[in-house]
């Protein structure tokens, strides 16, 4: 089992950003992020997504350098390739699984419970908010479009701490993003 890494050449935040992927297993991808630094924020559905700056700790954790072709036929021959037309649906299964483990009333519009993973980008909507706490105990992050999404954003994390706090006796660790569907405060 190999970890491979691209060259990065996607901008995102000011920096170029690469795919890391495993060809055989999560579990070897996830570790290899971690002996290299990566943020497990940064993992999305399949890879992780590391920005230029990381390539020598990368290559530091074993981390083999591939052309961007070569990565994605490696991960397609694995088998974790989950392909552009799928990503909407398994994003929305995987949250729907978070919110039904949790037993929330309304599935947001994306949710994942634990520190491994992203949700997708702050719509911009009326009321719309992203939300994530990666420890227990943290101070929640909270971006919203405006003082509506703050009141919503602070609204799940009651409603899903208590839902956590009820299953588990703990807070709930994870990020979501969501937004009113009419466009009006929820």
């Amino acid at each position: 089992m190999t970890v491979y890494a691209d060259t990065p050449r996607w901008p995102r935040h000011g920096l170029l950003w690469g795919h890391m992927i495993s060809d055989r297993s999560l579990a070897e991808l996830h570790e290899r992020a971690r002996e290299a630094g990566l943020h497990p924020r940064s993992f999305d559905l399949d890879h992780y997504d590391w920005p230029e700056h990381a390539r020598a700790d990368l290559v530091a954790a074993g981390v083999v350098m591939v052309g961007n072709k070569e990565l994605t036929r490696r991960l397609i021959a694995g088998g974790l390739r989950i392909p552009a037309a799928r990503r909407a649906a398994a994003r929305r299964e995987r949250t729907e699984a978070a919110a039904r483990d949790l037993g929330l009333d309304r599935v947001p519009l994306d949710l994942i419970t634990g520190p491994v993973g992203h949700v997708d980008p702050l719509p911009q909507r009326p009321g719309a908010f992203r939300l994530t706490r990666d420890e227990a105990g943290a101070p929640p992050r909270i971006e919203a479009q405006d003082a509506d999404g703050r009141r919503a954003a602070e609204r799940f994390l009651a409603a899903v701490d208590d839902a956590s706090w009820t299953r588990t006796g703990a807070l709930w660790i994870g990020q979501v993003v969501d937004a009113p569907e009419s466009g009006r405060p929820s």
